[in-house]
C-alpha cells in the first residue's frame, strides 16, 4: 500500500491529469491511503462548493490516524532533519511519521520531503 500526501490530493481536486492518473495507477494495483493530517489539510482549504467533491475523493482512501507510535516516529524524523539545519513543516513531519509507522511508501509532490532523506518517500 502507498500513502498519498496532501499535495497529490489537492492536485487531484484541481483536476490535474498527472495526479489523477497517479491515484488511478496505484488504486488498480493496491489499496491506497492518506493520513488524517492530509484529510485535515485538504478539507480546511477546500471551498464550500467543493466539499462534496473533496469528501468523495477522500472516501477512496484508507485514512490512517495519528497514533502514539506515529508521534514517536515523527519526533525522531523532526530531530534528524533539524540536526542537519533544515527547516521542517510540523504537518509534514506528522504525515511522514504516520507513513513510516505503517511501513508504507509516502508519495508526494512536496519537495520539502526531500529533506527527510528516506527511501520510503517518493517525490514525484
Amino acid at each position: 500500500m502507498v500513502v498519498f500526501d496532501s499535495s497529490i490530493l489537492i492536485d487531484a481536486l484541481r483536476k490535474k491529469k498527472d495526479a489523477l492518473e497517479l491515484i488511478e495507477y496505484y488504486s488498480e494495483k493496491e489499496r491506497i491511503a492518506i493520513t488524517v493530517i492530509s484529510k485535515y489539510e485538504v478539507l480546511r482549504g477546500v471551498k464550500e462548493n467543493n466539499i462534496s467533491l473533496a469528501t468523495g475523493l477522500i472516501a477512496r482512501f484508507i485514512v490512517y490516524d495519528l497514533e502514539d507510535s506515529s508521534v514517536t516516529e515523527a519526533v525522531r524524523i523532526y530531530r534528524k532533519v533539524r540536526a542537519k539545519g533544515k527547516s521542517v513543516s510540523e504537518l509534514d513531519v506528522l504525515i511522514a511519521g504516520i507513513a513510516a509507522t505503517k511501513d508504507e511508501t509516502l508519495i508526494t509532490r512536496d519537495k520539502d520531503f526531500l529533506n527527510f532523506e528516506s527511501e520510503k518517500i517518493e517525490v514525484v
